[in-house]
């Protein structure tokens, strides 16, 4: 959380040139035009056909890419990738006849086009639309006699969730039937409208920090610098060699992958995580736990842009959980076979969810100057003063103007507020679910602007469980509960298909093009309403037609049924508040806090309180390995070569990412056409 720039030893520059942060901006062409919002609706639509037929039915047989669960989304990605490939033939044929030329985009329309799709698409995979759409159906569908779900919760639920004719229900989960729209038409606004309205209030939030987090610390934003070197006019970065030399390696290793789960005769080289763990059988060592080895090419492409710190401060503090595993087990903390309040030790999930909550105080406590700035702008008569030129604080470039998002943040928050109250949820409970579930996808979001993360997941203690955990479920009614179980979407651990990441990484592409980042906004909250709607009636007509229990993935639909059978065990069985658990969030909290400051302090710290809150995290599980081959390839490069042998081989590395995500996204798409299986390059 240091305020401090990043060393001068240690940039992540443009591959093809000056640094992203050159002082002159660009000119780059309107962004939002007409064409660029169609294209980008239609684009996002598809992308959400896409996601859908890929991970519910592909992925539920043949094995799929997961098309929108990486920082950089692979079916947004692949989509903008044509449409780049489609404007460098323009340009050429500009040469000849000028019509072409009239037909190609500028930076700003790619930038639109690109940024509209990874906003809202991401919606639509687990986590979210994947998650809720099977947790509506799940209560009617699994109540039996020995549960006795309907004694238990359904008086909880509110009539207008979900249909509630058995047949509806039945076909969702048999196939073969067509979408009831009229059973469906008022479930599908209400949670739309509740799916829509949080997600404008990450963009409120992120059109606030922008300021802070862009402009006065300038974190990496690693995820931003493949796209936007592909929306540079000519593309300058397809004619390094090193480019193709990486891109071809993440491509011959998925093509072999692929081909061999059709030809058993041909080698496998796995490249996804092989777990150690059963080679740990004598105590203490058994209490490892998962202990996996990867080679994910994107993710090394990933941290080489990265600042090292981050990298070995990922990869270190990962393995210092395996430490405190080992030492839990070898002093009698943790004994297996015997009921211990302390047998979660190091409780990992909690520590997890303090170093989130930390993170969102630090960055509400460095960025008090930028928000009081922010708040004096949008509603007091004295304006602030800009420090370096004294004039008057101007918000005209923001994204919004600051009183438009700070008053359309409480509205929309009171909108989620009056939708769970209706629901029957306590107000209090409400709004404390809804700031957790904030608080962690701002610090998810930070989290993703400094580390790149691969696959953005949360503590294993998410925002209802530490409810749960910290107050016990004694305080919390029936209705409470329930309506819990229900916003499993928004409360999750699982935070790769957040949009906030996404649109704070749209802000910052705006600067680095010289696009208008209100006009950019417009076409983001645009594309989240629209591609949320047409999304929940794909993914539905995806289920009705393959069935949820009979062609489509079983663990999505698990995933639905889940959260009501953890809501049955808290109804019939109440559990306590968890003591050493609070503990240790607190231990979490304090420890990041403490990360925190000494970096602020001290610029030779090592440390970096990203690294200590990812690797709490699933997150490090499978990506620790090629953390600390990037880091190990970045720093040797700047001991040796310096700046300029790095900015070298950047293109290598951004090849890596360009051809996984590529090859993923080809063999996932030959796929859906054909009858072959399909190796996953990126779970």
């Amino acid at each position: 959380m240091a305020t401090r720039p990043p060393a001068a030893t240690d940039p992540t520059p443009s591959p093809t040139g000056s640094p992203p942060e050159s002082g002159a901006k660009p000119r780059a062409g309107r962004a939002a035009t007409p064409r660029s919002l169609i294209l980008g609706l239609l684009l996002t639509v598809l992308v959400d056909l896409w996601i859908h037929y890929a991970e519910l039915v592909l992925g539920g047989q043949r094995g799929h890419t997961a098309l929108v669960n990486s920082s950089i989304p692979v079916g947004p990605f692949s989509a903008f990738f044509l449409v780049v490939v489609i404007n460098l033939l323009l340009a050429r044929g500009a040469r000849h006849h000028r019509t072409w030329a009239w037909l190609r985009l500028t930076p700003a329309e790619l930038l639109t086009v690109y940024t509209m799709m990874t906003v809202s698409a991401v919606l639509s995979s687990s986590g979210s639309l994947h998650f809720l759409i099977p947790s509506l159906t799940a209560p009617m569908q699994y109540a039996t006699t020995e549960n006795n779900w309907t004694g238990v919760f359904y008086r909880y639920i509110p009539s207008w969730f979900a249909p509630r004719d058995p047949d509806v229900i039945r076909a969702f989960y048999e196939g073969g039937s067509p979408i009831p729209v009229r059973a469906w038409m008022g479930p599908v606004l209400a949670w739309t409208s509740f799916v829509v309205v949080f997600t404008y209030a990450t963009l409120c939030i992120n059109s606030i920090f922008r300021r802070q987090w862009v402009d006065r610390e300038r974190l990496t934003f690693p995820t931003v610098i493949l796209p936007v070197e592909l929306m540079n006019d000519k593309v300058p970065l397809f004619s390094n060699r090193l480019l193709w030399i990486g891109a071809m390696i993440p491509v011959a290793l998925g093509t072999l992958n692929s081909l061999a789960l059709n030809i058993p005769t041909l080698p496998t080289l796995n490249i996804r995580v092989t777990d150690l763990s059963q080679n740990f059988v004598t105590k203490p060592w058994n209490s490892i736990g998962t202990f996996g080895l990867s080679f994910y090419p994107f993710v090394i492409g990933i941290g080489y842009l990265l600042t090292t710190d981050v990298t070995f401060s990922c990869w270190f503090f990962y393995l210092m959980t395996k430490a405190e595993a080992v030492f839990g087990s070898a002093s009698g903390l943790k004994q297996e076979g015997v009921s211990s309040p302390m047998n979660d030790f190091p409780f990992i999930g909690h520590q997890g969810a303090g170093a989130f909550l930390a993170i969102v105080v630090m960055a509400f406590y460095v960025s008090r100057g930028v928000l009081k700035d922010a708040w004096r702008t949008a509603f007091s008569r004295e304006k602030p003063t800009d420090p370096a030129t004294g004039a008057p604080l101007d918000d005209s470039e923001e994204a919004m103007p600051y009183r438009t998002a700070f008053v359309l943040l409480v509205l929309c928050f009171l909108y989620m507020v009056g939708f769970c109250e209706l629901a029957g949820m306590t107000p209090m409970v409400a709004v404390i679910l809804l700031l957790l579930a904030i608080a962690f996808r701002v610090a998810a979001t930070r989290a993703r602007a400094e580390a790149g993360n691969a696959w953005l997941f949360g503590p294993d203690v998410d925002t209802g469980q530490l409810m749960t955990t910290t107050f016990g479920t004694r305080p919390f009614g029936g209705a409470d509960l329930t309506i819990m179980a229900y916003l499993r979407s928004i409360s999750s651990y699982d935070l790769r298909t957040t949009s906030m990441p996404h649109q704070l990484d749209a802000l910052k592409m705006a600067d680095m093009v010289g696009a208008s980042k209100r006009r950019l906004m417009g076409a983001l909250m645009l594309s989240v309403a629209v591609g949320c709607f047409a999304s929940f009636w794909i993914a539905l007509g995806v289920w009705y037609h393959y069935g949820a229990a009979a062609k489509t993935d079983v663990w999505r639909t698990f995933m639905g049924r889940q959260p009501f059978d953890i809501l049955q065990s808290q109804l019939q069985s109440p559990v306590q508040s968890n003591a050493p658990g609070t503990l240790f969030v607190g231990v979490g909290f304090l420890t990041t806090v403490a990360l925190s400051l000494l970096r602020m302090q001290y610029t030779w710290w090592p440390f970096h309180p990203i690294g200590y809150a990812i690797a709490n995290t699933a997150t490090m599980q499978q990506i620790w390995l090629p953390f600390m081959i990037a880091w190990c390839a970045k720093a040797m490069t700047l001991r040796y070569g310096g700046l300029n042998l790095y900015r070298r081989f950047m293109p290598f590395f951004l090849g890596l990412c360009l051809g996984d995500f590529l090859i993923g996204g080809l063999w996932t798409l030959i796929g859906c056409f054909t009858d072959l299986n399909v190796y996953p390059m990126n779970w």
